[in-house]
């Protein structure tokens, strides 16, 4: 590694998806054409300034004065296993772009971490070790990923620096990119020699905020008292993604020394201590729809958010579940008490298209796509709005800056109730989908959504309360629900009596 004032060189690609493997069972795998696909230098015209791992490469590498040859980044809406081909393809058009840049001071992946396709359960690992096999033992590799990932012995065995973020809303992707960068460099300055210490811990993770007043909030504090010591680069942990059937979807701490493996073994194996000591207190427990339909429109002052978490596309779901609509619709609001964002049916949004804005139509709304979906809602709708489903997040949403295409989309009104209805599957994250349809949510009593947490940083400080509800979902919060076909080991809930090691050690 050069210590030359030549600039530095790094080449850097990514494929970010979060496979839910039990929605490919009633949804199908996900093809190639699923993915938003970016090649060479217009990636840095789309993620400039974002709050995406991309975005903090680009100013990490701009901020050391360093090249940056982008070679290859796919990424697609949680959904099912990944086609073989699909994850070949991308494999190859990253692996075939590094190998054009080289030689390169270093490689920089943005990867998720709960990554599967189909004949390879860790695809984050696989190109991992693909990426180091061909730029050799020599040359830093770094990576942000998402904290749902799955730590494996794989990725750590090819990468030097793993940088899950830390904050779920992940509103620190960017900060953690810039990290790597920031590591990367002392690393090839010869400043810092990682270390670094894995725990995985044998239980199933549930997925819960890292808001104060949350459990995981408590476990970031602890990273942060131990990062704080002298020669502690990193102390965090992968959450872990139970909407998986693979060998091992469980939590992991990750702590990263300079050249200190003892000590990032005793901190790793701290956190790790500590979180299987309070594993109980991860459990969530979440009302019905219809009692938190019921709470919320008793709530003395608006508006209050409503969350579906069981379909929310930020897990895999198809995004067209009817169960908390139903509740709402149920419960016959007054007109603009209620707005909802949003349900995936392009087969409605086609046909709001063919009626127009001000026409009526009779529709089978949502239910269509899988058992888990609840029945199609049955209705006579108003059509509102068509929108072109573009638009960027607003800054302080998870996604700040990030634009998304949603397809074709609707505002219907069926009973009152205002519904965006879109032609994909997409969680929610701020108040821009209801203002790109005219609604003003945040003068609506209730605003209902699907998603599990991310929404939270768009709309925590402009709601009085927030409710989440469960139900049956492919990403329901009962997670020992799932079948579980392929785990290697007996872990908790799953098992009583988990004995013997408290976690299992990798380093």
């Amino acid at each position: 590694m050069s210590t030359t004032d030549k600039p530095m060189r790094f080449a850097m690609g990514g494929i970010i998806h979060e496979t839910n493997t039990y929605a490919a069972e009633v949804a199908g795998q996900t093809p190639l054409t699923s993915f938003e696909q970016y090649y060479g230098d217009e990636i840095p015209g789309i993620f400039a300034g974002s709050n995406h791992q991309v975005g903090g490469y680009i100013e990490g590498a701009q901020k050391h004065g360093a090249g940056l040859i982008h070679t290859f980044l796919g990424q697609a809406t949680p959904s099912g296993t990944i086609e073989a081909n699909a994850y070949a393809h991308m494999k190859q058009a990253i692996l075939a772009g590094i190998e054009q840049a080289l030689p390169v001071d270093g490689v920089l992946l943005a990867l998720h971490g709960a990554g599967v396709a189909d004949g390879i359960e860790d695809i984050e690992g696989d190109l991992a070790a693909a990426v180091r096999a061909l730029v050799g033992p020599h040359v830093p590799i770094a990576v942000a990923y998402d904290l749902h990932g799955n730590m494996t012995e794989q990725m750590q065995r090819a990468v030097d620096i793993s940088l899950p973020c830390i904050l779920y809303p992940h509103t620190d992707f960017y900060d953690r990119g810039v990290e790597c960068v920031d590591l990367m460099v002392k690393m090839i300055k010869g400043e810092v020699k990682p270390a670094t210490h894995v725990c995985t811990l044998p239980m199933l993770p549930y997925i819960v905020a890292t808001n104060e007043g949350f459990v995981p909030a408590r476990v970031n504090a602890l990273c942060a008292q131990l990062e704080a010591l002298p020669g502690v680069i990193d102390c965090s942990w992968f959450h872990g993604f139970p909407y998986a059937d693979i060998a091992s979807p469980c939590p992991a701490v990750i702590c990263t020394t300079n050249g200190d493996p003892a000590l990032a073994v005793r901190c790793a194996e701290q956190v790790a201590q500590w979180i299987w000591d309070h594993r109980e207190d991860f459990r969530p427990q979440f009302p019905s729809p219809e009692e938190g339909v019921a709470h919320a429109l008793a709530a003395s002052a608006g508006p209050v958010v409503i969350n579906e978490y069981a379909d929310n596309p930020g897990g895999g779901t198809p995004g067209d579940g009817t169960y908390l609509l139903r509740a709402l619709l149920d419960a016959a609001p007054a007109p603009d008490t209620v707005c909802f964002a949003s349900i995936n049916d392009a087969e409605v949004v086609r046909q709001a298209i063919a009626v127009g804005v001000g026409g009526t139509l009779r529709v089978s709304l949502g239910g269509k796509l899988g058992r888990f979906q609840g029945a199609p809602i049955e209705a006579e709708a108003y059509v509102k709005a068509i929108t072109d489903g573009r638009f960027v997040n607003r800054p302080g949403s998870m996604f700040e800056g990030v634009r998304f295409d949603l397809g074709a989309m609707c505002r219907l009104v069926i009973n009152g109730v205002d519904i965006i209805v879109t032609s994909r599957a997409e969680q929610i994250y701020d108040m821009e989908p209801f203002a790109l349809h005219g609604i003003d949510a945040g003068r609506r009593k209730i605003i209902a959504l699907k998603g599990a947490n991310h929404f939270r940083a768009g709309f925590q400080g402009l709601v009085q309360q927030i409710i989440t509800v469960d139900s049956v979902g492919l990403s329901t919060a009962n997670i020992a629900s799932f079948p579980r076909d392929h785990l290697r080991s007996t872990l908790w809930p799953l098992h009583e009596g988990v004995v013997g090691a408290l976690y299992k050690a990798a380093s």
